[in-house]
C-alpha cells in the first residue's frame, strides 16, 4: 500500500513532451536529483480523423443545406403569392397546377421555356415556366470578378463557360431552348451526383427569365404594374433590397458585420482593430520591414564565411527608399530587381531567397522579393483614370478602399461604400472589377501601430528596434490563443496549460519549463499524413534490413527499400549468412552502404558487406561535421567509412582533413557528385517525382556537408536549447504569460531544446523510443526533456571531443565566478538572451569547468555526461507498465531514493480528456418512410450493383412490380448472385427505353429492400421515420431480479433527447424480456461519457476496467479501452457484457491521473 508522502520539491524543472493527441510531463527534483513525478495526458484531435475537416464541418454543411433550402421555399412561395396577389391565378388553382398528381405536371416544362419566348402561354403554363427557373436558377458568385476569373479552372467554372460557347455556337437565345431542343441534354438535363456539366451561369437564366417576361407582359402579365415585376424579379430598388425572396436575388455569403466581428485588437494598440494586409500601410510596412532584413554576400563566399570576414551588405535607409518606389510601378520585384535598384554590385547575391529556385539559378536571383500587389492592382485599374488616381493616390484613401475591398464581398456593397470617395463612375466600377486575390486577411498591427513603427524601419531599423523606437515593448508581445487558427494546436496547448496548472498546484511553481514539440504539431491534416506515412516508411525499412541481416537471401522484404537493397546485393553477389548477429547501428552502415553504392567515401576503397556485419570495428559511422561542433547527428551528416580513415580524421571536417592535398580533394568531389547526383522530377510519374524531389534535398544536403570548406570551429552551439520554430516560441511565449516561476537568479526559465539534440542525448542515454507498447513513452520523452539544459549539452560534446582536447581543472571558486557572467548576459525580465556572445561563452567556461571536474572522479570519468548517475536506469523503471508493488520493488537501490519516498511512488495512470459534449448529430441524414413491415422493418434504396437473391427477395418489388422482381432474379441467377455482373448491362423496366414521345428512358439504377433499422424515431409529424443520430452518454440502472441477484440496465441517451424540458430517455437497449423502460423500481448508478474511467466488478476474481468507448445497442456490450494503450482498434480495446456485474462503478480521472481510486 502507498504510504502518505508529503514532501514537495523545493526547486524543478519541468519537462514537456508535447504532440498532437498527447502530453508527456515529468517533474525532476534539482536537488535531490531524482524524479519526482511524470505521467501522461491523452486527447483527442478536434478534426474528422478521416479527412481532416473540422468537427463541425458536417453540422455546418448540414445547416447550410437547411438555410438554402428553407430560402428556396420562400422564393417559390413569394412567386405562387405573387400569382395570387396580381390576380392572375387563385389560391385553389395555383395549388392544383403544382401538385404532383394534376394533369399538368405532365406538361413539357422546358418545351414550355422555348415557346415563352415568342408565344403566348396560359397563366397555368406561365406558372410552370416561372416556379421551374425559381427552383434552379444557375450558379453565381457574390462577386462578378471572381466568376470571371476562376472560369478556367474548377469542374463548375469551367462547365460555365463551356456552355456559355455552346449557347453562342448553336445559336440557342436561352438556356431553356437548348435544354428543350439539344440532343446533348437529351439524356439528362440536370446535373448527376459530382457531374456538373450540365451547368449554367446565373446570367444565362436571368437573360432568359427577362425575355420571357417581355413576351409574356402581352399577356399573362398585361395587368401587372412594372415595379411588382422588378421586386418578383430581382428584389433590388435603386440599390436597396426590398426583397430577399426574389427569384434571382442573392445574399452575400459574407457580410461586412460578421467579418469586422472576426478582427482581432492590434497586438500593441489594445484599443485599435488590426489593418487590412491590402492597406498601402501595411503592404509599406512589411516591405520596408523585409528590405531591412535582406543580405547580400559576395558570389563566391560562403554564409559563414561573409558574416565572419563581414563581408554582408544590408540595404541603407535611401536604398530601402528607392526599393519601395520603385514597387509602385511594377507588380512585384525579384531579388535582382533589388539589387540593381539599390545599386549593389552584380558580384553579390541574396544570402537567402523565398521559395524554390528555377533551373541554372543557383542563388535564386531571379525568384521574387515582394512587392505591393494591392497598391498596384488599384493603380492598374485606374490607369486609364489619371484625374480619379490623383484623387486617391495617398495613405489614407488608399488604406479606405483596401479595407472596401477586404470587407465587403459583394459587388453592391462594394459600389455603395464607395460612393464615400471622391471618383467618378468609371473608375468605382475599374475598382469593383479588381481580383480579391490580394484582399482576404488581416495583419497583426493597426494603422495607428503601423504609422509609428513604419518610420523607423525606413530609417534602416529591424522589426524589434523600430517597436522599441517607436514606444512598444517588442519582448512583451502577447500570445494569445486567437493568434492560433488551427484547432489541432488551440488543443494541444489548452491541455499544456492545464497540466501545467495541475503541476503547479501539486507541487508549487517551477523552477525552469523545458518544452520539446513534435515535429508535426502546427501541420495540417495532409502534412501530418505525409510525416506519419514517411516514418511508417522508415520504420518497414528498418525492419526489412533487420529482416536481410537475419535470414539472408530468404528474407521477403515489403518497402521498395528493402527490395532495391536485396537486389542490390543479389547483383554484386554479396554473401548473406542466415543468422547474423543484429544490432541497432548495423541498421544505420547498412542505410549507409547502400546510399554510398558499398563506398568508402574518404578513401575510395570498396566496403566488404560481410566483413561490416561480422566485425564492428572494421567500418565506423562517422559525423560529415564532427557531432562537437555541430551538434548535428542526423544521417544526413553520416557516412560510412574504413575506421582507420575515421581515426585519422578526428574532429575535423573532410576539407580541413585532406582539402589541402590538390589531387585527393579533387577526386573525393567527383566521387561525392556521382553518388548524390540530383534525380530527375520532371518525368509523367508524379509519384517517382515526388520520390526524386525528397531525394534530391536529401542529396544536396548530404553534398553541402561533405564539401563544406570553411567551417568555424566552433564547438557550442546556443541554438541547441532553441527550437526556432513558431510553434515552439508561442508556446514559450504562452508560457511565460501564464505561469508564475519560483524565484532564482536564473531569469532564463521556458526553454525549448531543439528536436536534433533531445534525439541524440536520448539515444546516448539508452532511452530510445518505442512507440509501438504503449503511450508511456511520452512520459519518458519529457524526463529526457526535463533533463537538458545548456551544462549537458556542452558537457555531451566534449565527450565527443575529449580524445582531441587537453585541458586543466578549474577551481570551484571560477565555476562560481563563471555562474555570474552567464546572469548578466540574460534580460532581467524575460529571460531572453541580452548578448549571444558573452553569454555562449560563459555557458562553454561553466560547463567545461564542471565537466572536467566530474572527469577527475575515477567513478564517473568513463561515463558519457548524464543528469546524475542511474538517470537512466530511474527514467526506464518509472515508466514500466506495471502494478505499485513491482515498481516500488524495482525502485530498490536507486540513488537518492529514500525509503519513504520509494514507497510513495505510484506507477503512471495516463489520464484522458473526457468528452462531455452534449451537442452532437441529432439524426443520420437519410429520412425514411414511416411505414413499417414485421415490427421493425423499414425500406433502403440499394444500388443494383450491390444486390444479392436475398436483397430483391426481400424487396418491394414483390408486391409492387413482379415483372421487374422476376427480371432481377433471373439476371442474378444467370451470373452466380455476382450483381457487377448482372447488371454491367442496363435494365429497364417492362423492357421500355423510350416513352410515348419517343425520349429516352432512364435505366433502373436502385431498387427499395426492407431492412432492419437501429433505434430512430419519427419527423415531420410522424410523416417520416430518421435513425438516431450520435450517442452522447450512456445511462446505467440497477436492479434485482427473482433471485434478487444485482443485473444493470442501459439506456443510451442521443442528441436529441438532451435540451431543456426533455424528458429523461427510459428506452432499455437491447430491450430485456419482460419490460422496455426503466421506472421507479430502478436505480441510476451513473452516466457514462466517452472517455470515463468505468470498473466493472463480476467477482472477486474478475474484474474488467478502462475508459469507456462505445455501446453496441444491439448486443449490449460495452467497449473498454485500457489507460496506457496507444490506439483504439480491434487489438486493443475490450469488449464486454456488463449486465450481470456485481457493480459499475465511474470515476473521473484527474489531469495528472493521480488520483486513480483502485491503484
Amino acid at each position: 500500500m502507498a504510504q502518505k508522502y508529503s514532501y514537495s520539491p523545493k526547486k524543478y524543472s519541468l519537462g514537456l513532451d508535447i504532440g498532437t493527441t498527447s502530453i508527456g510531463w515529468a517533474v525532476l527534483d534539482l536537488d535531490k536529483e531524482r524524479i519526482h513525478d511524470l505521467g501522461v495526458r491523452i486527447f483527442e484531435r478536434p478534426e474528422d480523423p478521416q479527412n481532416g475537416d473540422s468537427l463541425a464541418k458536417p453540422r455546418r454543411d448540414a445547416r447550410s443545406a437547411r438555410h438554402r433550402l428553407k430560402r428556396r421555399r420562400q422564393r417559390l412561395n413569394h412567386l405562387k403569392k405573387f400569382f395570387v396577389d396580381q390576380n392572375i391565378l387563385t389560391k385553389d388553382r395555383v395549388e392544383k397546377v403544382l401538385n404532383c398528381t394534376s394533369d399538368f405536371n405532365k406538361l413539357d416544362v422546358y418545351d414550355l421555356r422555348a415557346k415563352a419566348l415568342t408565344e403566348e402561354l396560359s397563366p397555368e403554363e406561365l406558372l410552370k415556366v416561372l416556379y421551374q427557373i425559381a427552383k434552379r436558377r444557375g450558379f453565381k458568385s457574390n462577386r462578378k470578378v471572381v466568376e470571371e476569373s476562376d472560369k478556367e479552372g474548377g469542374r463548375v467554372t469551367s462547365a460555365l463557360k463551356t456552355n456559355e460557347k455552346f449557347l453562342a455556337d448553336n445559336n440557342y437565345t436561352t438556356v431553356g431552348e437548348a435544354l428543350s431542343r439539344d440532343e446533348k441534354f437529351a439524356p439528362h438535363k440536370r446535373n448527376k451526383r459530382d457531374d456538373y456539366t450540365n451547368s449554367f451561369a446565373r446570367d444565362d437564366f436571368l437573360c432568359e427569365l427577362e425575355a420571357i417576361i417581355k413576351t409574356q407582359r402581352n399577356y399573362a402579365l398585361k395587368n401587372v404594374p412594372e415595379p411588382a415585376i422588378n421586386e418578383l424579379i430581382y428584389g433590388i430598388d435603386d440599390g436597396q433590397v426590398t426583397n430577399v425572396s426574389a427569384i434571382m436575388y442573392q445574399r452575400p455569403f459574407m457580410t461586412k458585420e460578421l467579418i469586422e466581428k472576426m478582427v482581432g485588437n492590434c497586438t500593441f494598440e489594445d484599443d485599435e482593430k488590426r489593418a487590412s494586409k491590402a492597406s498601402y500601410s501595411f503592404e509599406v510596412f512589411r516591405l520596408a520591414s523585409d528590405l531591412s532584413h535582406l543580405v547580400f554576400i559576395p558570389r563566391d563566399a560562403s554564409k559563414r564565411q561573409a558574416k565572419r570576414e563581414n563581408l554582408e551588405v544590408r540595404l541603407s535607409p535611401e536604398q530601402i527608399k528607392q526599393v519601395i518606389e520603385l514597387a509602385k510601378s511594377q507588380k512585384s520585384l525579384t531579388y535582382k530587381k533589388v539589387r540593381s535598384t539599390a545599386g549593389i554590385s552584380e558580384d553579390y547575391v541574396p544570402k537567402d531567397v523565398r521559395g524554390k529556385k528555377k533551373d541554372g539559378d543557383e542563388f535564386g536571383e531571379e525568384n521574387v522579393f515582394g512587392g505591393l500587389k494591392a497598391y498596384n492592382d488599384i493603380r492598374l485599374a485606374l490607369k486609364d483614370l489619371p484625374e480619379d488616381w490623383a484623387k486617391i493616390d495617398n495613405e489614407s484613401a488608399l488604406n479606405q478602399i483596401a479595407y472596401i475591398l477586404t470587407t465587403q464581398k459583394a459587388d453592391e456593397g462594394i459600389r455603395a461604400e464607395l460612393d464615400t470617395l471622391p471618383l467618378s463612375d468609371k473608375a468605382k466600377e475599374a475598382i469593383v472589377k479588381i481580383k480579391p486575390t490580394n484582399f482576404k486577411a488581416f495583419g497583426h498591427l493597426s494603422i495607428k501601430a503601423l504609422q509609428k513603427i513604419t518610420p523607423h524601419i525606413l530609417e534602416g531599423m529591424t522589426y524589434d528596434k523600430a517597436c522599441e523606437a517607436a514606444g512598444y515593448d517588442f519582448k512583451k508581445q502577447s500570445a494569445s490563443l486567437e493568434q492560433i487558427t488551427n484547432p489541432v494546436v488551440k488543443r494541444a496547448i489548452t491541455q499544456t496549460l492545464k497540466v501545467v496548472h495541475a503541476i503547479e498546484r501539486k507541487y508549487g511553481k517551477p523552477y525552469f519549463i523545458k518544452v520539446e514539440t513534435a515535429r508535426d504539431l502546427a501541420k495540417n491534416f495532409k502534412d501530418r499524413n505525409a510525416i506519419k506515412k514517411e516514418n511508417e516508411e522508415n520504420q518497414g525499412y528498418n525492419e526489412d534490413i533487420k529482416s536481410i541481416i537475419t535470414d539472408g537471401y530468404e528474407a521477403s522484404p515489403k518497402t521498395k527499400g528493402g527490395k532495391q537493397l536485396l537486389s542490390h546485393l543479389r547483383e554484386l553477389n554479396v554473401p548473406l549468412n542466415k543468422n547474423a548477429d543484429f544490432n541497432g547501428q548495423q541498421i544505420v552502415k547498412i542505410k549507409l552502404y547502400r546510399e554510398q553504392n558499398g563506398v568508402c567515401l574518404y578513401s575510395g576503397n570498396p566496403i566488404d558487406f560481410e566483413t561490416m556485419l561480422r566485425d564492428d570495428n572494421a567500418y565506423q559511422v562517422d559525423h560529415i561535421v564532427p557531432f562537437s561542433r555541430s551538434n548535428n547527428d542526423g544521417i544526413a551528416n553520416k557516412v560510412l567509412v574504413f575506421t582507420e580513415e575515421n581515426q585519422k580524421k578526428a574532429d575535423r571536417t573532410p576539407f580541413e582533413y585532406f582539402g589541402t592535398d590538390e589531387q585527393r580533394w579533387e577526386k573525393f568531389v567527383a566521387l561525392v557528385e556521382t553518388t548524390y547526383k540530383t534525380r530527375d522530377v520532371k518525368t509523367s510519374d508524379k509519384a517517382t517525382n515526388a520520390i526524386n524531389y525528397k531525394y534530391n534535398g536529401y542529396a544536396m544536403k548530404k553534398k553541402q556537408n561533405l564539401l563544406l570548406q570553411d567551417y568555424k570551429n566552433d564547438s557550442w552551439n546556443v541554438r541547441a536549447l532553441n527550437d526556432t520554430r513558431y510553434i515552439t516560441r508561442f508556446i514559450q511565449n504562452y508560457l511565460r504569460q501564464n505561469v508564475d516561476f519560483a524565484e532564482g537568479e536564473e531569469k532564463q526559465r521556458v526553454i525549448a531544446p531543439n528536436g536534433t539534440t533531445t534525439a541524440y542525448l536520448r539515444k546516448r542515454w539508452g532511452l530510445a523510443k518505442d512507440r509501438a507498447e504503449d503511450v508511456l513513452h511520452h512520459a519518458k520523452d519529457a524526463a529526457v526533456v526535463a533533463a537538458i539544459d545548456p551544462k549537458i549539452v556542452y558537457q555531451a560534446n566534449l565527450f565527443s571531443k575529449e580524445q582531441e582536447m587537453k585541458l586543466y581543472l578549474n577551481n570551484a571558486k571560477t565555476i562560481d565566478e563563471k555562474r555570474q557572467i552567464l546572469l548578466r548576459s540574460t534580460d532581467e525580465n524575460t529571460g531572453d538572451i541580452t548578448n549571444e556572445t558573452t553569454f555562449t561563452q560563459a555557458q562553454k567556461d561553466l560547463a567545461q569547468a564542471e565537466y572536467f571536474k566530474l572527469r577527475s572522479d575515477e567513478k564517473t570519468k568513463n561515463r558519457f555526461p548524464t543528469p546524475w548517475p542511474d538517470f537512466s536506469k530511474e527514467v526506464m523503471k518509472r515508466t514500466l507498465n506495471t502494478d505499485i508493488t513491482t515498481l516500488q520493488n524495482e525502485l530498490r537501490g536507486i540513488d537518492n531514493y529514500d525509503e519513504d519516498f520509494r514507497l510513495s511512488v505510484k506507477p503512471i495512470f495516463v489520464s484522458r480528456m473526457p468528452r462531455r459534449k452534449a451537442t452532437a448529430k441529432a439524426h443520420k441524414e437519410t429520412i425514411r418512410s414511416p411505414k413499417v413491415k414485421d415490427g421493425d422493418q423499414r425500406t433502403v434504396r440499394m444500388p443494383l450493383n450491390k444486390i444479392k437473391r436475398k436483397d430483391v427477395e426481400n424487396s418491394v418489388l414483390k408486391e409492387s412490380d413482379k415483372w421487374l422482381y422476376k427480371k432481377l432474379l433471373e439476371r442474378l441467377d444467370a451470373h452466380d448472385n455476382n450483381p457487377e455482373k448482372a447488371f454491367a448491362e442496363p435494365i429497364y423496366k417492362n423492357d421500355k427505353r423510350f416513352d410515348k414521345n419517343s425520349k429516352k428512358l432512364s435505366p433502373v439504377s436502385t431498387i427499395k429492400v426492407y431492412s432492419t433499422q437501429p433505434s430512430g424515431f419519427y419527423i415531420n409529424d410522424s410523416k417520416a421515420f430518421v435513425n438516431n443520430g450520435s450517442m452522447v452518454c450512456l445511462d446505467v440502472y440497477q436492479k434485482p431480479n427473482k433471485k434478487g441477484k444485482i443485473e444493470h440496465f442501459f439506456v443510451p441517451v442521443y442528441a436529441h433527447q438532451v435540451g431543456k424540458n426533455k424528458p429523461t430517455p427510459t428506452k432499455i437497449l437491447p430491450a430485456p424480456k419482460g419490460f422496455t423502460d426503466v421506472d421507479e423500481t430502478f436505480t441510476k448508478v451513473c452516466s457514462l461519457y466517452p472517455n470515463d474511467y468505468v470498473m466493472c466488478k463480476f467477482s472477486e476474481n474478475r474484474v474488467e476496467e478502462g475508459y469507456y468507448v462505445m455501446y453496441g445497442i444491439a448486443v449490449g456490450q460495452m467497449v473498454l479501452l485500457p489507460h496506457e494503450v496507444s490506439g483504439k482498434d480491434q487489438k486493443t480495446m475490450r469488449s464486454i457484457s456488463p449486465r450481470s456485474a456485481a457493480s459499475i462503478e465511474r470515476y473521473d480521472i484527474s489531469v495528472l491521473g493521480d488520483n486513480y481510486r483502485w491503484l
